[in-house]
């Protein structure tokens, strides 16, 4: 750099940098943060001096605009969450610290905020969130609730023998019931046939008598009561032989079976008086066959007992185990709808936006993945890729909201394509998305009750997780009494249905917390 030469008087400095005369203004322009930008942010760091001015200015714009939030949320898509919000500042000077005029935090006024078109504090979407809750009022409930991350999800983990009746698995208890109802007729089958021992006598002695009658053995058998013909014989001792399903008896193995059979009568009947008959028990082998043939002829085929005669147990009871776990890849798709008739100009547009932002910061607290679909309708229905075109007002002749619920149905269950604006998304099957409607609207809906009540049935049985349905306005907000069209339709949904439908109303930008509230707060639904 060259040297300046000093001026008289001026103490002469050795070293190489330049001396800057506190009357010099020639680097001003240079040094001079922000000049001729029209977005007031602080420069890079490095020894900048001002910027503790630049954030006591900053804190008292956005003092001078909390009165204003319906303007900013009005002039910038916060829904779709960019990375900075754009405010627009009112003039005043924005401090500038001139190096060797000013000492530290001492500036003077430089150029006037908001002098030329365009001119705005950029501010951290962190910062805008803060100022939007302080301006309407949140509960510091919401704001806590709002600061979670992720929500914990209840997945099911196999079975339990203990828990609530809500939680039941009323299959896994049939199939216990049926298995203890199994090993109770195997175990004691008398408890279920009448005179089941004199039966099982009576068809061991038919068994003996028919399979050995001919065989030239010198042991006595009763005749049968039964008279048969050589093709019942044989189909009656197969039956009896093949009695027990569980231990089948082939074909092949028959003959060693009957011998085995005789041999243990013969057995049995050596150590008796003369003139006596072996008992049914005599070779376990056959017992089983004979009990298991005789329960299911007196039972006309029903294997298990029915639960009059073995009702279900405590210990048949078998649950859901359920694990309450932080579940990262959980979905879940929300469609906006917005009633864009010429009614909703202004301030109802601005508390229908701040009451989808709402509903959309809510879902965001509690899954890892938010889809937004935004329809807005008036006489047709209308799906939009941009925040800016969603919220573009026009009027049309009337307001009917059919051809957006069904538009909104398509895109969840198949996936679908809009005839007004040609845009298409979907679908998101409930079997791997929670799916979600909010519908705002000054009610004025003429779609007859009965289509209203009917739509939201399909949507919410669907399913849907949830349906919010918003009345905003202003001109009604100290007069008016009771739901318009739309919400006196709802009030005639089904129990069933209505559960899964939160309502509210809102005339003000400060009223959409308490509304929110009492959408998702079944008991808050004041006269729903």
């Amino acid at each position: 750099m060259t040297k300046r030469k000093p001026n008289k008087g001026e103490e002469v400095q050795t070293n190489t940098f330049t001396i800057v005369h506190k009357d010099d203004n020639s680097l001003i322009p240079i040094l001079a943060a922000g000049s001729g930008k029209s977005s007031i942010t602080p420069p890079s760091r490095g020894g900048d001096k001002t910027e503790r001015d630049r954030q006591r200015y900053k804190e008292r714009q956005k003092g001078k605009l909390k009165g204003k939030m319906g303007d900013i949320i009005g002039d910038n898509p916060i829904i779709t969450r960019p990375g900075k919000i754009n405010v627009p500042v009112p003039p005043e000077s924005e401090p500038i610290w001139r190096p060797g005029r000013d000492s530290s935090g001492q500036g003077k006024g430089g150029k006037k905020a908001g002098e030329g078109a365009g001119d705005y504090v950029e501010m951290d979407f962190e910062e805008f969130l803060e100022m939007f809750f302080e301006s309407i009022g949140l509960p510091n409930m919401l704001k806590k609730m709002f600061a979670q991350t992720l929500v914990k999800t209840h997945k099911r983990r196999g079975l339990t023998n203990n828990g609530p009746k809500a939680r039941m698995n009323k299959r896994a208890s049939a199939v216990a019931r049926f298995k203890r109802a199994s090993a109770l007729k195997n175990a004691r089958p008398e408890d279920f046939v009448p005179e089941f021992a004199e039966k099982c006598q009576s068809v061991f002695e038919a068994y003996a008598f028919w399979a050995y009658s001919k065989s030239g053995a010198e042991v006595m058998f009763p005749e049968p009561v039964m008279v048969l013909i050589d093709n019942e014989v044989k189909d009656f001792l197969r039956a009896v032989e093949n009695g027990n399903e569980a231990d089948p008896l082939l074909d092949e193995d028959v003959e060693t079976f009957r011998k085995e059979v005789l041999e243990s009568i013969v057995t049995y009947l050596k150590g008796v008086e003369e003139g006596s008959v072996a008992p049914y028990t005599v070779h376990a082998g056959l017992q089983s066959r004979i009990e298991s043939y005789v329960f299911i002829k007196e039972r006309d085929g029903e294997i298990i007992p029915s639960t009059l005669e073995v009702p279900f147990h405590k210990n048949d009871l078998r649950f859901n185990r359920i694990e309450e776990k932080d579940d990262p890849d959980s979905k879940a798709m929300v469609e906006l709808i917005l009633d864009r008739s010429g009614s909703m100009g202004g301030d109802p547009i601005i508390i229908a936006k701040a009451y989808f932002f709402i509903c959309v910061l809510f879902l965001k607290t509690k899954y890892k993945e938010v889809a937004i679909v935004m329809i807005s309708h008036d006489g047709q229905e209308y799906l939009w890729k941009t925040e800016e075109e969603f919220f573009k007002i026009g009027a049309s002749g009337g307001t009917v909201a059919v051809p957006a619920w069904e538009l909104a149905y398509n895109i969840a269950e198949f996936g679908a394509k809009s005839k007004t604006t040609g845009n298409s998304a979907g679908p998101f099957p409930a079997a791997a998305w929670n799916r979600y409607m909010f519908h705002a609207t000054d009610g004025d809906l003429f779609d007859g009750e009965q289509a209203i009540r009917d739509w939201f049935t399909k949507i919410v049985k669907a399913p849907f997780n949830y349906v919010g349905y918003l009345e905003c306005g202003t001109s009604w907000g100290g007069g008016r009494r009771g739901w318009s069209m739309g919400g006196e339709a709802l009030m005639g949904l089904p129990a069933d249905v209505k559960a899964h439908v939160g309502m509210a109303r809102a005339s003000s930008l400060q009223d959409v917390p308490e509304a929110f509230k009492q959408i998702l707060d079944k008991d808050r639904q004041k006269g729903a």
